[in-house]
């Protein structure tokens, strides 16, 4: 956690000298070409790519997520592919934006190589976090990390999805011809802005519906969602063939590569979101969202990492009773159980004596078997 934070602490500052420098000496083109505008939004984008790892990190040390551990780091090597791309694309520029890319791309690069390694730990402690929760049912926790995988990927899905459109929607100015308004400001408004402008919302109520389909297995929900990315992956097909395409190539000057690389990633992410979500539709109603629901913890710090790799205090109690042999067992008490003992007031008989209200003089026993109120 903290290496994560001191990461995006020095990516942030020095990426907001990248856009200063970017802002203050690089020098504009004329109109009608790509090197505009845009220069100033990919220090943007990555800034809110910083941003939205440290947010993953949190999210992932809060909740113990084992597959948001493997995710955030996976989400940093990609960072650091965008770092290469943006020191190649400004490497023509002189003054100390060359220095400043190059200490963001090897900073990523180093702290890269130390999340490897600590992921590797912590998905060992929270994977072993997951197991008592579940327990040995290898079906449910195959459903599980199914679920988990796939709430992952949509919040990928959100972050590469409004990055794109901001991109397109500043490229629009410079690549669309069709002028559908003037404001008084002599600003032009072009119809792929305005399209651009509608789907950015569209977009991020889609991805919400998709996060409420799944975690609430609303099966209309999720068919929608899965209609909508199916209709999406053609239209980034044609967008990448339209950046490289022989008449509008020169257009794309100095964001084809930028353009490239987030239409590959968000094609791949939607390829995958389809696939896991077609396998959560498929376990809809098979007791997931029962277990989900009943999940019981011991209480803790949300950051505690517990470094010991066998330990003896479980993080679901455990009940006890006695055997056929008198000796105590303790038994692993599942949240779906729980859940049900609560519900219809199961108690498991522990050698306790028990007291029956309805006779005046009392009667004491001992019952190993489960009792029914």
């Amino acid at each position: 956690m903290a290496l994560v934070t001191l990461e995006t602490i020095c990516v942030l500052v020095l990426e907001s000298l990248v856009l200063r420098e970017h802002i203050n000496r690089v020098s504009q083109p004329p109109v009608g070409n790509a090197l505009s505008t845009p220069n100033v939004i990919y220090p943007i984008l990555y800034m809110l790519g910083m941003i939205s790892l440290f947010s993953l990190c949190v999210d992932a040390m809060y909740h113990r997520n084992q597959i948001q551990v493997v995710a955030f780091t996976f989400f940093n090597s990609l960072c650091f592919s965008y770092g290469v791309i943006q020191t190649n694309t400004d490497w023509p520029i002189e003054g100390p934006v060359k220095a400043y890319n190059i200490a963001i791309t090897v900073t990523i690069g180093v702290c890269t190589l130390f999340l490897m390694f600590a992921a590797y730990k912590l998905a060992v402690v929270f994977g072993w976090e997951m197991y008592r929760f579940l327990g040995a049912d290898l079906k449910m926790r195959k459903m599980h990390k199914g679920y988990e995988i796939l709430i992952t990927l949509l919040k990928f899905d959100v972050f590469f999805f409004v990055a794109y459109a901001i991109q397109m929607f500043t490229l629009a100015d410079t690549t669309d011809r069709t002028i559908i308004t003037t404001f008084s400001n002599g600003r032009t408004l072009a119809r792929q802005q305005l399209l651009i402008g509608l789907a950015m919302p569209a977009s991020i109520i889609l991805l919400a519906l998709a996060f409420f389909g799944v975690m609430k297995e609303n099966r209309i929900a999720t068919v929608f969602v899965m209609t909508c990315l199916v209709a999406a992956e053609p239209y980034f097909v044609y967008a990448l063939f339209y950046i490289h395409g022989p008449i509008t190539r020169g257009r794309f000057t100095n964001s084809a590569k930028y353009l490239t690389f987030f239409i590959a990633i968000t094609m791949i992410l939607v390829l995958l979101t389809l696939f896991f979500m077609a396998y959560c539709f498929r376990n809809f109603g098979k007791g997931l969202l029962i277990s989900q629901k009943s999940r019981i913890t011991t209480q803790r710090k949300p950051f505690e990492i517990d470094e010991d790799e066998i330990e003896s205090v479980p993080s679901v109690p455990l009940d006890g009773r006695h055997g056929d042999d008198g000796s105590l067992q303790h038994l692993m008490a599942y949240p779906a159980l729980k859940n049900i003992q609560e519900k219809y007031h199961i108690q498991s008989g522990k050698g306790r004596p028990s007291y029956d209200a309805n006779n005046e003089k009392g009667h004491q026993g001992h019952n190993d078997k489960m009792e029914i109120e």
